[in-house]
């Protein structure tokens, strides 16, 4: 028996600043509409029986995350927009559990280069125009479905792969001798999601862990090759529980 971990790759439904090369319009999501479909989602998503919820937050505001979470419990904390709150304080509180655990890392680094400066060249062009082709057909798609049906596809196969197609793309920005793409994609895009692989190993206290694991969508195919490649853990995906 392995400890089993749940991987729910999401849009983010607000303007979060977390470094993201690209982003969705947004949707009301606290309207009506939207609410009841989280509320489903929600009610599938409790099937999986987590004993631990895992978000996309930085550990070192992990503290300030169960403050919030703790107040929701005692209803004294509004939900915000957020996926955060909305998918994983839901969750946390539908299973009873008494906490949610932080296992981001997102940190600037000295050696890490500044793509900016190189948005002219033909290479990042390219990367922004596979960019933009998901953005428009996200958009399209969210605005035609239901939440369910949308995180579905966000987490299809197909989808996750043509995600991890533009980062093999924007590693081959840059010169010989300065290959910026690949430095910014193994020292910061590669060693982030290696160190979210960490943080959820830490959180394993025995088999019988079941964690729900909830990030952005873009970090799919590197977070589910780390975790079934590590032959540790019994890996579930989207389409196992939204149905």
């Amino acid at each position: 028996m392995k400890p089993t971990i749940l991987l729910l790759g999401t849009d983010h439904f607000s303007n979060q600043d977390n470094g993201d090369l690209f982003s969705t319009d947004k949707v009301d999501i606290l309207s009506n509409k939207r609410q009841n479909e989280i509320r489903e989602i929600i009610h599938c998503l409790k099937q999986f029986e987590p004993t631990k919820v895992a978000l996309e937050v930085l550990q070192e505001n992990e503290e300030e995350l169960n403050a919030q979470y703790v107040s929701y419990i005692n209803g004294h904390y509004p939900l915000k927009v957020n996926e955060i709150d909305q998918i994983g304080f839901r969750l946390a509180g539908e299973c009873n559990l008494n906490q949610v655990y932080a296992v981001d890392w997102n940190e600037d680094q000295k050696d890490i280069p500044n793509l900016d400066k190189w948005k002219d060249s033909e290479e990042y062009k390219e990367v922004t125009k596979i960019g933009e082709n998901i953005i428009a057909e996200s958009n399209a798609y969210l605005h035609n479905h239901s939440l369910k049906e949308f995180l579905l596809w966000l987490n299809d196969s197909q989808n996750v792969l043509r995600g991890q197609k533009l980062y093999m793309k924007l590693a081959l920005v840059g010169s010989a001798s300065h290959p910026v793409g690949a430095i910014w994609n193994a020292k910061y895009w590669y060693y982030r999601n290696m160190l979210i692989y960490k943080n959820l190993d830490n959180l394993i206290d025995s088999n019988k862990e079941r964690i729900f694991l909830l990030y952005g969508s873009g970090h799919l195919h590197l977070l589910l090759q780390f975790l079934k490649e590590s032959g540790m853990f019994d890996v579930k995906v989207a389409s196992d529980y939204l149905i």
